[in-house]
């Protein structure tokens, strides 16, 4: 009995652990507007998060980020207001 039990307990641990994984946000800064991939979900005065929510894995998150139309306009525009001399 005490052996079926703990074979149980292991087996919802093993099920939970992913759940407890790193999770990776896209972040768009309020004041410059830019994205960037974070670990955590960002605070009210740091930017507001973009994209489907948390993502398992870094590259998950930067390949949805170059997708997202927020992020693309901002990198394109970035390029455009070079100074010249």
């Amino acid at each position: 009995m005490f052996a079926k039990c703990l074979l149980a307990t292991i087996g919802i641990v093993v099920l939970a652990t992913p759940a407890l994984s790193d999770q990776f946000y896209i972040v768009q800064d309020a004041a410059t507007k830019r994205c960037a991939i974070a670990e955590q979900p960002p605070s009210e005065s740091a930017g507001i998060a973009v994209g489907d929510g948390a993502y398992g894995d870094r590259g998950s998150a930067e390949a949805d980020m170059r997708t997202i139309y927020a992020c693309i306009s901002q990198a394109a525009g970035s390029d455009n207001h070079k100074t010249s001399e």
